[in-house]
């Protein structure tokens, strides 16, 4: 694999219907599953075309496709493009699910973005947004999240003329100047700050972190 410009750095169908394949967690969720847990689903659009997803069946009123989880910290999201791309890691522990799976989950219509950091003490923070997506390849996997467009992952995409993100913060994540939240970070005994200010500052209270999406 050959490295971008010399950097170490990474950075349908009709849902629902008898006999149709499930296209994402809401599809399952509808047909009736309502467990939590790692499901089969075919947002290709074909039987041919398996993805194996974790589905939260529970959060806020369930159906949500996990695009992002981390649980044991062990797995290192410090990555190429092209892992981030194509996915990597484990939906029954730590894994991104491919920003290329993400794309397609999410154009054509409107999702919504759940995000959720567990702390060692056992708290659990979250937010959601009413809108996210992303872009294609071709646009550099933008992030548009309630109406602002930010960089991506681990080419120089950032808006920080004076450095690199993705390579000086050790993950692929959507960079801007560099960032205010950053859930891909490199997990103790690395640095890894902020994951989301103001509310978690330092990556050293972290005990996991989860994205998840849903459509509208």
């Amino acid at each position: 694999m050959t490295k971008e410009d010399g950097w170490r750095y990474y950075s349908h169908q009709s849902h629902s219907l008898p006999g149709s394949i499930p296209l994402d967690c809401k599809d399952l969720y509808e047909d009736g599953k309502a467990c939590s847990g790692v499901y089969t689903i075919y947002p290709y659009g074909t039987i041919t075309s398996p993805v194996r997803v974790y589905c939260d069946m529970t959060t806020m009123g369930g159906g949500w496709t996990a695009i992002q989880k981390r649980v044991t910290g062990t797995l290192s999201f410090d990555r190429y493009w092209t892992e981030y791309k194509n996915g990597f890691g484990s939906p029954e522990q730590d894994v991104w699910v491919g920003n290329d799976l993400i794309h397609l989950l999410t154009k054509g219509s409107s999702s919504a973005l759940y995000v959720s950091i567990t702390l060692q003490n056992g708290t659990t923070l979250y937010a959601m947004y009413d809108g996210f997506s992303v872009s294609n390849e071709a646009g550099k996997y933008q992030l548009s999240l309630a109406g602002p467009v930010t960089g991506t992952l681990d080419r120089d995409n950032d808006r920080y003329s004076g450095l690199h993100c993705a390579a000086s913060w050790g993950g692929g994540w959507w960079f801007n100047a560099c960032h205010k939240a950053f859930l891909n970070g490199q997990w103790s005994p690395g640095y890894w700050g902020p994951p989301w200010n103001y509310a978690v500052t330092s990556g050293t209270s972290v005990n996991g972190t989860t994205m998840m999406i849903r459509r509208h």
